[in-house]
Order: structure tokens, then sequence, then C-alpha cells
């Protein structure tokens, strides 16, 4: 049985969680203007990720972070470096097939290289 300090805990931790989830799904938009048009989706990924509304709402984001990363470089290697990175995602993305919770872990592990390199960008750029 929990006590009371174990699940005010517990539900401090959930609720984080879901205010995390609700911003990613308050951001989301319909199918249509995620990065690949849905009624073409080819690959079983791209079909998962149109009928899943939380793995919209993460390539949307990542979507988000790829384009402002790109506006942040300044040089033509680095936007090229970013594109062959982006495809690589792309790729591994595609290799989990129809596995949603694979197609998350992707696209929470892009989404997170993607902030971390817009930080040190933006970071430059304020020196």
């Amino acid at each position: 049985m929990m006590d009371r300090q174990n699940l005010k805990s517990a539900a401090t931790r959930w609720g984080a969680v879901g205010m995390t989830l609700a911003a990613v799904l308050s951001q989301s938009q319909p199918a249509a203007a995620r990065q690949f048009d849905c009624r073409n989706a080819e690959a079983a990924s791209e079909r998962i990720i149109c009928r899943n509304d939380t793995l919209g709402a993460l390539d949307e984001q990542m979507s988000r972070r790829y384009d402002e990363l790109m506006q942040a470089y300044d040089t033509e290697s680095q936007r090229k470096a970013l594109r062959n990175y982006q495809r690589h995602f792309l790729a591994v993305r595609d290799d989990c097939g129809r596995d949603a919770s694979c197609i998350k872990g992707a696209y929470l592990d892009q989404i997170s290289v993607l902030e971390a390199r817009l930080e040190k960008a933006y970071s430059r750029s304020e020196r």
C-alpha cells in the first residue's frame, strides 16, 4: 500500500508526464501538416505516423527543430552535414516499420539531438 508521500510523488511525476504529452499534442496540427503527404505515404512508418496523433506531433516538432537549425547554421557545410544526419534519422525511423514505440523513440532521440545542436548554435552566435 502506498503512503501519502509516495502517492503524492507518483502523482507529481505522472502530472509532469501528462503536461509534457499535452504540450506535444497541443503543437499537433492535422495530418496534412506533417512533413510528408499522408495520402501518398509509402513507408510503413509513414502510414503509422499518419494514423497516430502522438507520432504526428513528434514529426512536426522534429521538423520545426530541423528547420530552426538549418536557419541557425552559417555555412553550407554545416547544412549539408545536417541534411545527411537527417537522412540517417529517416532511415532509422523507416527501419522501425510498423513499431510505433520504435518510431517514437527515434523521434525523441532526434529531437533531443537537434535541440542540443540548436542550443550550441545559439550560444555560439551570442558570443
